[in-house]
């Protein structure tokens, strides 16, 4: 389910554990389920019970920090063989106690076995891991047949076979418990996981008077009653069935005093002896008048060969088939799988230096956030955030001082970078750019006048043209053209000094100090080389999530400055600070949390 770790707390001068939880997938689902879960867990404040301190996630990993508890767990006490029976009833009501109080609270464990009751050096037990099975219970396959979320040997029927699971489960485990602490062995020992599974649904386990001879039909009665398969039949609560047992198992050690008494050397005649055997002999017909079953007037039935063969075919086909159906499960799931995987693509796949790429995926977890990385002669970092749908395209802009070549575009979320293409930087000379037509030169003119211009829908009228004149014997002389007009030339304006020019140099970016300790604190962020009067964004990563973002105006001559909160951390980690201003010039920086 995760892993472990001890720490210690300089300040408060404790030492606790810190559990990181690797199992627990890092979507936004998943992740909001754990903070719901830990935050019931924190609530809950029972001496038989682990305390939690403080829970988060670190580059998309939950993790939980709870108390320190030296003394190992149960599971290691129990391998050392069987407990007095003192000892065993005082186990069984703390976990009952810590048990019922969670109910209470309306929280299930879910996983009730002896490696998760933890012993404090005055065997005080905790119990530990609430809930974390109910945790795992995402959109994983091996979840959705109800396998991965608990231990198979303590598991109740309800959880074996998907159906809602109560406090009643934790009674059953509990029972399982017991069971294996008075005879040495759990209900449904020595099989495979999928006949353990099945046997818990579908078979009866031996009694535990079978199993030790100490042991009377009372306890039998008790304990098989906490592993019913129903759960209404089961007991009520964890306490009653600790305090039931504790009954039974004292009638038992009455019974074993009697009978040393009565073998006892005596003074008294043979007779006498006879006769107090006699008149206990009531109290054991009582006994099994109270505890036994009735008797049956049905015989047993007796198995044949052919009827036992036929039974364990039975069993063989159930098996199988369930074995058939989570592959068929497995298949299925890896094909769906395989239609959702993220894609990526980018337009163009060509560029210049001062170009736009734009970055398209689909396919994304719903509103994810995360972020573009530019790999090229550093990293450059650039945010976004999916659709509903998990789609989104987002333009970056290629550094101008940026090297020729091919560079890798990478799309991150959640702690990774799944997705990752090339883009080949050229420089500008090598691409071809179209010819642009000169607008300058006059088209001729439609009158055949130098200068003169046709207005679209007039024609000429009869009359209008210098042909000869009816009327007249000598021809009309022809009007000669008018010369048009020199326009004079405007000036050309002064050339004025731009007071805030653009540097030449790469913008660059500052952090100090880039070391920060674990407690976090501030850090004092300078930019240099930007483009003047141009707003420019400030990004913080932790880790790789984007945690706080603000925007400035760049000064005259190129350069900004600001401060940044650099969050604590549980483990050392390295985080970014990215600025990129509008005129698309961007740099980052490195902070190390050690």
């Amino acid at each position: 389910m995760g892993s472990v770790y001890r720490a210690y707390h300089a300040q408060l001068d404790r030492t606790g554990a810190v559990k990181v939880m690797h199992a627990i997938s890092p979507d936004r689902d998943s992740i909001a389920r754990f903070r719901h879960e830990a935050q019931a867990i924190a609530r809950m404040r029972h001496p038989n019970i682990l305390n939690v301190f403080d829970f988060g996630e670190f580059e998309g990993t939950p993790y939980m920090i709870v108390e320190f508890v030296p003394g190992g767990n149960l599971a290691g006490r129990m391998n050392n063989g069987l407990l007095p029976w003192g000892t065993v009833m005082r186990f069984l009501h703390g976990i009952a106690a810590g048990l019922d109080y969670a109910h209470a609270q309306g929280i299930v464990h879910r996983d009730v076995k002896p490696a998760n009751v933890l012993l404090e050096k005055d065997e005080t037990l905790v119990l530990a891991d609430f809930g974390l099975a109910k945790l795992l219970q995402g959109s994983s396959l091996q979840s959705l047949t109800g396998v991965t979320t608990g231990t198979p040997a303590y598991m109740a029927p309800e959880q074996v076979t998907g159906h809602e699971v109560g406090p009643a489960a934790d009674r059953y485990s509990l029972a399982t418990i017991a069971y294996e602490m008075l005879t040495g062995s759990i209900p449904f020992e020595g099989q495979g996981v999928i006949e353990l599974l099945y046997a818990h649904v579908h078979s009866e386990p031996a009694r535990p008077s079978s199993l030790n001879p100490q042991l009377n039909e009372k306890v039998d009665a008790v304990i098989l009653r906490g592993l019913a398969k129903e759960p209404g039949s089961r007991w009520a609560t964890c306490e009653q069935f600790v305090n039931a047992l504790g009954k039974a198992l004292g009638a038992t050690a009455t019974a074993g005093i009697e009978r040393t008494i009565a073998m006892a050397p005596a003074p008294a005649p043979v007779a006498a002896a006879a006769d107090r055997t006699v008149a206990m002999a009531p109290a054991v017909q009582e006994t099994e008048s109270l505890f036994a079953p009735p008797p049956s007037t049905v015989p047993p039935p007796v198995w044949g060969p052919a009827v036992a063969a036929k039974r364990r075919r039975r069993l063989y086909e159930i098996v199988a088939g369930a074995v058939i159906l989570i592959l068929l499960l497995v298949i299925g799931g890896i094909c769906a799988a395989a239609d959702l995987q993220p894609t990526m693509s980018l337009d163009p796949t060509i560029a210049v230096p001062g170009d736009t790429v734009d970055v398209i995926a689909s396919r994304l977890p719903a509103d994810q956030f995360g972020q573009i990385q530019l790999h090229s002669d550093e990293t450059l970092y650039f945010t976004f955030q999916a659709g509903g749908q998990g789609d989104f395209r987002q333009g970056i802009v290629i550094p101008s001082a940026v090297t020729t070549g091919i560079h890798m575009v990478k799309v991150c979320w959640a702690g990774s970078c799944p997705l990752q293409k090339q883009l080949r930087i050229v420089a500008p000379e090598t691409v071809s750019n179209p010819t642009s037509s000169a607008g300058a030169s006059p088209s001729p003119s439609g009158s055949g006048k130098p200068g003169a211009t046709t207005t679209p829908g007039r024609s000429p009228q009869p009359g209008s043209s210098p042909g000869p004149n009816p009327t007249s014997s000598s021809p009309s002389p022809k009007p000669s053209p008018k010369p048009s007009p020199k326009p004079t030339p405007r000036p050309s304006p002064t050339p004025t000094t731009n007071p805030c020019p653009t540097s030449a140099s790469a913008a660059s970016l500052n952090a100090s100090p880039n070391t920060v300790l674990l407690v976090g604190g501030t850090v004092t962020i300078t930019g240099t080389h930007f483009t003047p009067n141009k707003s420019v964004t400030i990004t913080y990563y932790k880790g790789s999530t984007p945690v706080s973002t603000k925007t400035l105006t760049v000064a005259c001559d190129g350069s900004f400055s600001t401060t940044v909160n650099a969050p604590g951390a549980v483990l050392p980690r390295t985080d970014h600070v990215t600025a990129t201003d509008t005129a698309g010039r961007t740099a980052s920086a490195t902070i190390s949390i050690v």
